[in-house]
């Protein structure tokens, strides 16, 4: 798809890779970037960005494990407007305590926020897009989903659901013009880093994570999502896996053939 005078919706933009993926939106000539967060001020600073980069920017607060909030956010972007591409990237970890003594109210809100908000949000924004005549939608997983020895059962389990939903939303580009595609960051310098653990920190398990490998940026993670968005030749339901290799960025593609 052609990013130039397209409108974009963004979740989890207010940070991270979700504002590095709005402020490359802008850069490759999207008219419109709406971002939806729960962090009012940090949205904020994304629009701004958003905006000197020559873009509109559009500020939506919504809390993403709540489905009614996430479903009034993109009838309201529906209304005003509409939107082409979809970048579904909000995304939260359990923090402490995991899991098993996580406790029910905290697993309904990771499950929910990283994987029901993006299936709803894609079911939603297929149907919208189709009646605009097709459009593009990324779903931010991670390679959690395709290792092991990561301690957050929580995250891991809903990213590597998020990956199934992924391969199994590849129809939808022959059926609606829709095609969905997953980028799967490595480890990544965002705030999320620092929120598995207790009181803004990171937990002790991911001590030697931080310290065996080599970070991304978010910018490398949003080159990708361009790439993805801007490649129509890919197949539905495609994705990469995007990793920083001794300073070297990396990335492995997958099929869902």
């Amino acid at each position: 798809m052609d990013i130039r005078g397209r409108t974009a919706l963004v979740t989890g933009g207010a940070a991270g890779i979700g504002r590095a993926a709005a402020l490359a939106l802008a850069a490759r000539g999207a008219a419109k970037v709406l971002v939806i967060d729960l962090d009012a001020g940090g949205m904020a600073e994304t629009v701004r960005l958003v905006e000197a980069a020559g873009a509109v920017g559009r500020a939506m607060r919504a809390d993403l494990s709540d489905m009614a909030a996430l479903a009034a956010c993109l009838a309201e972007a529906g209304r005003d407007g509409g939107y082409d591409i979809l970048f579904n990237n909000a995304g939260v970890v359990s923090g402490e305590p995991q899991f098993p003594d996580a406790g029910v109210a905290k697993i309904n809100f990771v499950i929910a926020t990283n994987l029901m908000a993006p299936i709803v949000a894609t079911e939603l924004a297929a149907k919208a897009m189709q009646a605009r005549g097709g459009g593009v939608i990324v779903n931010t997983i991670s390679t959690v989903a395709l290792a092991q020895g990561f301690s957050d059962a929580l995250y891991a389990a809903s990213k590597t659901g998020l990956l199934m939903f992924n391969r199994c939303c590849a129809g939808l580009k022959d059926s609606l013009n829709v095609r969905v595609a997953g980028v799967l960051p490595g480890l990544t310098d965002t705030p999320i880093l620092h929120k598995t653990g207790a009181g803004g920190r990171s937990a002790d398990w991911m001590g030697p994570i931080l310290s065996g490998y080599a970070k991304c940026r978010p910018e490398d993670i949003a080159e990708a999502v361009i790439r993805l968005i801007e490649d129509d030749s890919l197949a539905g339901g495609d994705w990469v896996a995007v990793r920083n290799v001794d300073g070297r960025i990396e990335h492995a593609w997958g099929h869902d053939a």
